[in-house]
């Protein structure tokens, strides 16, 4: 029988051939897509995450300039590129306007409606793990043209998040990533036209981690509800790492990749329950609004 929130659970990478305004193929499949309106009715968001353990055929692709990139265009609703994954294992070359940026990884880019962008990678440091990872803040991914008099912005510097913020504590969340908290990557105070906010707990797995995990010790997020949706991302090569999600009365054991999409109201958690030592992966949170806020749960 199935429960009563299974749809909202995404298992495994859907590929597609092609994309609007992009080009190129990621290893010969198309694009990989995480979460869309089409996977899951209710979503507000579609997830094309690029990230993968890099071999060095993919290094030489991306050093060739010949990788997957999307083109300049615009869009009618806010998108974000995360960059993730090891620190300065990957490097790409974004524009906003006419504004030309290297980003290495982690970082974070927040793209308004209307503003010209594209993206590039120029960098992949073969034998580690990253990439790109594009949320589009809309059920289906559209792209319009760049129009001949586009938005411009003084200042675009300001919608880039370089390398992670910490924060001590989490509402309704235990414990500690690495004994420094938990890792910030985009919301309202770093970037004002921000309406998301981003924690990517991702790492290359230590024994010490996979113990502490194994232990049941490690970070986790308690019962509670938003006012806004809220994405779980579990990212990472194919069963890496193993989380145990709850959806109201549900209990769902899920491994990497997949996705989970939270509309708001419904009661959630997340613990980690597996990771593999000497392997990159993890949970990422996204929550739809400028901030992170929870409500308690309803004794009732």
């Amino acid at each position: 029988m199935a429960k009563q929130y299974e749809h909202l659970i995404i298992n495994g990478i859907r590929w597609v051939d092609s994309l609007p305004d992009h080009e190129g193929s990621v290893g010969g499949k198309g694009f990989p897509i995480l979460m869309n309106g089409d996977l899951v009715p209710e979503a507000e968001a579609w997830v094309c995450p690029t990230v993968f353990q890099i071999t060095g055929r993919q290094s030489e692709i991306v050093a060739a300039g010949t990788g997957a990139k999307a083109n300049p265009h615009i869009h009618d609703a806010d998108e974000m590129y995360l960059i993730v994954g090891e620190k300065g294992a990957v490097e790409f070359c974004i524009t906003l306007g006419d504004d030309v940026y290297y980003l290495e990884s982690p970082s974070a880019v927040y793209i308004p409606a209307g503003l010209p962008h594209s993206i590039r990678p120029t960098r992949f440091d073969e034998g580690c793990y990253g990439g790109s990872c594009q949320v589009y803040l809309s059920r289906d991914y559209v792209t319009r043209p760049v129009p001949e008099h586009p938005m411009k912005l003084e200042n675009t510097k300001h919608l880039i998040v370089r390398d992670i913020q910490w924060v001590k504590s989490l509402p309704d969340h235990e414990g500690s990533v690495g004994d420094l908290g938990f890792p910030i990557l985009m919301n309202g105070d770093l970037v004002p036209e921000a309406n998301a906010w981003v924690c990517p707990t991702l790492f290359l797995a230590t024994a010490r981690q996979v113990g502490i995990v194994e232990a049941g010790t490690g970070p986790k997020a308690n019962p509670h509800t938003h006012e806004g949706d809220e994405m779980y991302l579990i990212l990472g090569d194919q069963g890496v790492v193993d989380f145990q999600i709850t959806l109201g009365d549900d209990v769902y054991d899920l491994t990497s990749p997949c996705a989970v999409y939270i509309p708001a109201g419904v009661v959630h958690s997340i613990r980690a329950t597996k990771f593999t030592e000497g392997r990159y992966g993890g949970s990422c949170q996204i929550y739809l609004d400028k901030n992170y806020v929870t409500k308690p749960v309803s004794k009732e």
